[in-house]
């Protein structure tokens, strides 16, 4: 019999109130071809703030005011078979999607040196708020248009040899918002460390799908890579773990054998709205332990998908609510109020009409500087 730990956190919040605001406080604006309303703000007073993680250090680590924390078995279906996964089914399905990926590369936007959009340039780094559409750098064919590569041919620097160079961290190709840049070596090895040590504190907002209850919260979910959807990731459970361990690295590679990497999301309503008519949540997240596409399978898991993720949102590509079954979602990450089925369908529906991009934004970034050892912060608007 095989057993997974959850743990629910509860939480005070900041002050009693109501979940939502009346009908008399929601206002419209206009996004495009569609109508987005919302409110002026989230209304605090929810206490409970809920998680499942096996590490509760994570969240004192993270600064969770935490009240107190009850520890629950969580049985998984032990007549359940456990089904043989091929190394040869696995390496199909990885190559097929990155020949997807490639051809969406080839989409990359060309930006001229009048698109660049700098916040902050110096003599060892500059702050660029990417458009969404384009790639921070080229895949193996480095013909494909980039930001690092407009940047580069546009900006003077030291001693950097390439584009590739310059760049410390990225953002996906679907995703706006700010990224660093280094002008020479130094400022690179420097913000390489700063990144490596998690010493960079960044924000993400994004309208996510559905209205999400409580005013703030953490997910914690353990992540691994997802062998039925190579090379994207899912909710790691021991029974998917189990399923892999007749492979070997040499014939699936090693990322897919990766164990699961404990993940922790904190997420903030900033308001509640409405796109066309439909529920959704702009919501400010911190990816605390900075996993490879965390903040899109956190959501989806939660119920509450990043409106337009075509990848872990309604029909992506990916396994849909983070590759959860609906008893797992209820043992593991419990919300009676998910985005339905019906209130994903019609967003997808919306996105695609009006041709919108995923609404995700990178819009807040805090650092010291390489050079002169000063904190710098940066904000952006998002374009949603």
């Amino acid at each position: 019999m095989r057993f997974a730990l959850a743990t629910v956190v509860l939480a005070s919040a900041v002050s009693e109130g109501s979940s939502f605001a009346s009908r008399s406080q929601v206002t419209t604006k206009t996004f495009g071809r569609h109508s987005l309303q919302h409110t002026a703000g989230p209304s605090i007073g929810h206490k409970g703030i809920y998680s499942t993680m096996e590490e509760q250090e994570l969240l004192v680590e993270a600064g969770s005011p935490m009240v107190g924390v009850e520890i629950v078995s969580v049985q998984e279906d032990e007549d359940e078979e456990l089904v043989e996964v091929s190394a040869q089914a696995i390496n199909a399905r990885l190559e097929r999607q990155l020949e997807k990926m490639r051809l969406k590369d080839q989409t990359s936007k060309q930006l001229s040196k009048e698109d660049l959009v700098i916040v902050h340039e110096d003599q060892n780094i500059l702050i660029v708020d990417k458009p969404s559409g384009v790639l921070t750098v080229p895949g193996k064919d480095k013909g494909v248009p980039s930001l690092a590569k407009t940047v580069y041919d546009n900006i003077p620097t030291l001693d950097l040899p390439t584009p590739d160079h310059m760049v410390v961290h990225r953002l996906g190709m679907d995703t706006s918002g700010l990224i660093i840049m280094a002008k020479n070596k130094a400022a690179v090895r420097e913000l390489n460390g700063l990144f490596r040590e998690r010493k960079v504190d960044r924000r993400y907002e994004a309208l996510v799908a559905g209205h999400v209850e409580k005013d703030q919260g953490m997910i914690s979910l353990p992540i691994m890579r997802d062998y039925e959807r190579p090379p994207f990731v899912r909710i790691s459970t021991e029974q998917h773990q189990w399923k892999l361990v007749d492979l070997t690295p040499e014939e699936v590679g090693r990322k897919i054998l990766e164990g699961p990497k404990q993940s922790l999301t904190k997420y903030e309503v900033v308001s509640r709205e409405f796109l066309s008519g439909q529920p959704v949540t702009r919501v400010t997240l911190t990816s605390i332990s900075g996993r490879y596409h965390q903040l899109n399978v956190h959501l989806a898991a939660f119920g509450h998908p990043i409106v337009g993720d075509n990848v872990y949102g309604t029909n992506g590509e990916a396994l849909p609510n983070g590759g959860l079954r609906d008893e797992e979602l209820e043992t593991l990450i419990p919300n009676p109020n998910r985005a339905t089925a019906e209130e994903q369908r019609l967003l997808n529906e919306i996105v695609h009409a009006n041709d919108m991009p995923p609404c995700v934004h990178a819009k807040y970034i805090k650092f010291t500087h390489p050079k002169t050892k000063k904190v710098h912060e940066f904000s952006t608007k998002s374009p949603f």
